[in-house]
């Protein structure tokens, strides 16, 4: 039932995206590598640090046949067998299950990725949601003191339409996540729309669901600031991991209370990824190409009146969408720049070349006083540290052993 090109269970695991919210994850290092004389793929030590926390990690494939991870108070924390034979894959297992930024990164996060909890609920103790779209069909939520995960499978199971986007509601209280159709097939998985399934936060459980438009290719998931109006970006493509279909692309708006599609707006210059402005008056999308740096084009939706307000060709592409805090900046991705939109004209000011992309596993962290910014582009294993008001370069790290991501995340 697993879309082509989606990985399974035995892949190399190796970075999921915490986009960890101010005062929640905290800045989360990779430092003090060193691996004894003997191959990495039989043994390997090494120390993991989270908000100033030593954490060590030990595989040894020969003798225990596992890897274990330990806090500085000697507790252990995350432990399995050793995948695919290799400790270079345990630590990038393991790693998938801490995260972490490059040394000096901001602790805090970009877009409405970034929601606060409400009082009372599981989300004051900072829980980490995260969409497992690549193993299971599921929620991980992980404590980020003890990095332990719980899974809370979406309903179906193994049956269960596959998850492309999650957002949560401004006050914390509910999860939505969006999934693909399920067609009519020879495996015995029952046929499903388009739908958007809701976990209660608070009890950690699936608790309902409604049905999208039969026929549309749902993408990215986001709430309006004051939580009343949830958006949803159809790239128009007939299967998950094709690339999108402008003509058949649309920003569908919908109702939160009501539960409903009240408005569709046609996108004829495509939509995929998506980002929206802190004040939810514009949302930003890119035709999903499936590619690096073939040309695509940026859509603007003005939100109060839900039409398109503007587009801008983007001649080399861009592939992810990431904006400022103070939304006065919109970043795009792709195979060979940084581009930098100024969100009051929507043109480029600046364009930042980068040595390299993958269009799986990046994201950004943006400083508190929104004057620089860490992008990093796990996938091909580089951080860029950029000045918001030179758009210039300030540091590029590239870290081996970055690779393939498997999970999206956000705060709560």
């Amino acid at each position: 039932m697993r879309p082509a090109g989606r990985g399974i269970a035995g892949v190399l695991l190796l970075v999921a995206v915490l986009l960890g919210g101010c005062n929640v994850l905290g800045v989360i290092l990779l430092s003090g590598c060193t691996a004894t004389s003997r191959d990495d793929n039989d043994y390997l030590d090494r120390t993991l640090y989270y908000k100033s926390q030593r954490f060590d990690f030990i595989c040894n494939k020969e003798m225990a046949g596992s890897f274990e991870v330990y806090n500085q108070q000697g507790t252990l924390v995350l432990s399995g067998p050793v995948p695919n034979g290799s400790c270079i894959y345990a630590l990038a297992l393991a790693q998938s299950r801490l995260g972490f930024v490059p040394s000096g990164a901001p602790n805090s996060s970009s877009g409405p990725a970034n929601r606060s909890a409400a009082a009372g609920t599981s989300g004051s103790t900072n829980l980490v949601y995260i969409l497992d779209v690549e193993n299971y069909s599921a929620v991980q939520i992980m404590n980020p003191s003890t990095a332990a995960l719980t899974e809370v499978d979406l309903p179906g199971g193994a049956y269960a339409a596959f998850p492309v986007g999650m957002d949560m509601t401004p006050d914390g209280t509910k999860l939505w996540v969006a999934q693909i159709s399920i067609q009519p097939n020879n495996g015995g998985v029952p046929p499903q729309p388009p739908q958007i399934t809701i976990m209660d936060v608070a009890s950690q459980t699936f608790t309902g669901s409604f049905a999208l438009p039969a026929g549309i290719s749902p993408n990215t998931l986001l709430f309006s600031p004051d939580g009343t109006t949830a958006y949803v970006s159809n790239d128009g493509a007939a299967f998950q991991g094709e690339s999108g279909v402008p003509a058949n692309s649309s920003v569908l708006v919908i109702n939160v209370a009501s539960q409903k599609v009240v408005s569709t707006i046609a996108t004829p210059k495509g939509a995929g990824p998506a980002v929206m402005t802190p004040d939810g008056l514009l949302l930003y999308t890119i035709e999903n190409t499936g590619s690096l740096s073939v040309p695509n084009v940026l859509t603007v939706i003005d939100t109060t009146t839900n039409t398109v307000a503007t587009s801008v060709t983007l001649p080399n592409g861009a592939f992810k969408l990431f904006i400022n805090p103070s939304g006065t900046r919109l970043y795009t991705f792709s195979g060979f720049a940084i581009g930098v939109f100024d969100t009051a004209t929507n043109q480029q000011v600046a364009s930042i070349p980068t040595v390299g992309f993958s269009n799986i596993n990046n994201w950004a962290a943006f400083s508190a006083d929104d004057q620089s910014v860490w992008f990093c582009n796990c996938g091909f294993g580089a951080y860029y540290q950029v000045d918001q008001r030179t758009n210039q370069l300030i540091q590029m790290k590239q870290q081996t052993g970055l690779g393939v991501g498997f999970m999206f995340a956000l705060t709560q």
